[in-house]
């Protein structure tokens, strides 16, 4: 793990590596945006479920889901801007939301995962790929340099 805290321009190569996952995951909540503003182009991706169509049921489920793709943007977005604002001033606040937002994108493919691999199974490797296992480098960077956000 020493070649994580070796320095690599500004940062030690670990904080690169969130920093790049971080990155990763402003483009999921970007993805989640796409769907707020097109939501049967998100529903043929393979994003969401529910149309705005159809019986009573699936039109108030389409709505549930609406609302969850809503928080599921705004409250990680903000996470990760202090995150990344953290980091790149290299203080405490940056590490814990950096491990924080990593998380969640630890989390959110997992269950992405569970849900869709059945009839989405290349959106899903693909969302494994791009944030589950970059945010896992992404902490083990982080908690390995540590003590570079000590203030």
């Amino acid at each position: 793990m020493k070649m994580l805290k070796k320095e690599v321009g500004r940062f030690p190569l670990g904080v690169w590596i969130a920093i790049a996952a971080l990155f990763a995951l402003f483009l999921a909540w970007g993805m989640q945006a796409y769907s707020l503003l097109n939501w049967d182009g998100a529903v043929d991706l393979g994003l969401q479920n529910e149309r705005f169509t159809g019986d009573a049921g699936e039109r108030a489920w389409a709505q549930e889901s609406w609302g969850v793709a809503m928080a599921d943007m705004l409250w990680p977005l903000s996470i990760g801007i202090v995150a990344l604002t953290g980091i790149l001033r290299r203080r405490f606040y940056g590490f814990a939301a950096g491990l924080m937002e990593l998380s969640i994108g630890i989390y959110f493919p997992l269950v992405f995962a569970f849900q869709r691999w059945a009839t989405y199974p290349e959106t899903v490797v693909l969302a494994i790929f791009l944030w589950t296992i970059p945010s896992l480098l992404g902490i083990i960077g982080l908690w390995e340099n540590r003590e570079y956000f000590e203030e």
